[in-house]
């Protein structure tokens, strides 16, 4: 545990010495940012994407993986279990949002609902069944879902994308409690960012102001105001969730949800 004076105060950090965590969607966003601060704390970090990062930072390494694929899960699971020995935390951060201009119920179609669902939800079944048999031969683990504040509200627009994130919601429940079976403790939670300062968001905005013949600042500006603490949270925000979600400080916590949106909820 590392130990930081800040105004006087003593503040204790987690950290992860001989720990080994798999980021998926960790070449960017609230993955990228995990995967960096777990490697900050001690870990071995491996980083999956379908891309590399441009710029890596040092102690995270690379492995390719679509999560839509059952093939990739297992294999990639495999390798780092043979290589490193064990795996002790998931944090399953791959995600996309799909059409938010014209993703409406009557507008999405099959194809781009099941595009959406696959990689927000399958993605993560995926990733929970596979790292729970790994995790199971330790009888312990640490599985952390980004699900999103978008999983409680029902919206006119992107349907794909709220659904898929309400079944992350309800499936790492379901993951939760079968990790105590057996006198196991293979926890999961859920993390629900709002509005967070990250590719996707950016996306967001550019395709609203696209259909709003708009620049995008009024867009952003009008987003902001809708937070209480006053602006978009960064990646950064999310990945201190996530770290003390699979932290040993942590350990009693498990099934549970917990948004980190600046108080967007509390206006909805």
């Amino acid at each position: 545990m590392k130990v930081f004076a800040r105004l006087g105060l003593v503040v204790a950090l987690s950290t992860f010495e001989s720990w080994v965590v798999l980021v998926t969607g960790g070449s960017g966003g609230i993955g990228a940012a995990a995967a960096h601060l777990f490697a900050e704390r001690g870990a071995t970090v491996i980083a999956a994407d379908l891309r590399d990062a441009a710029q890596r930072p040092a102690g995270v390494a690379f492995l390719p993986l679509d999560v839509t694929s059952e093939e990739n899960w297992a294999s990639a699971v495999a390798h780092i279990v043979e290589r490193h020995g064990r795996l002790d935390v998931l944090v399953n951060a791959a995600g996309i949002v799909g059409d938010v201009v014209s993703g409406t119920l009557e507008h999405t179609s099959l194809a781009e609902w099941r595009r959406v669902m696959a990689v927000n939800l399958d993605g993560i079944f995926l990733g929970c069944r596979e790292a729970m048999a790994a995790m199971s031969r330790q009888s312990r683990g640490a599985i952390v879902n980004v699900s999103s504040v978008g999983s409680y509200c029902p919206t006119t627009q992107s349907v794909a994308y709220g659904a898929s994130k309400g079944g992350v919601t309800q499936l790492t429940k379901s993951v939760a409690l079968f990790g105590t079976q057996g006198g196991k403790r293979i926890r999961c939670n859920s993390v629900h960012p709002g509005r967070t300062d990250t590719a996707m968001l950016q996306s967001i905005v550019a395709q609203r102001a696209q259909r709003a013949a708009d620049t995008g600042s009024s867009e952003a500006k009008a987003s902001a105001a809708r937070i209480p603490l006053g602006a978009a949270g960064t990646p950064q925000d999310v990945a201190n969730l996530i770290a003390f979600l699979a932290s040993d400080e942590a350990g009693y916590i498990t099934g549970g949800e917990f948004v980190v949106d600046g108080g967007w909820k509390l206006l909805r």
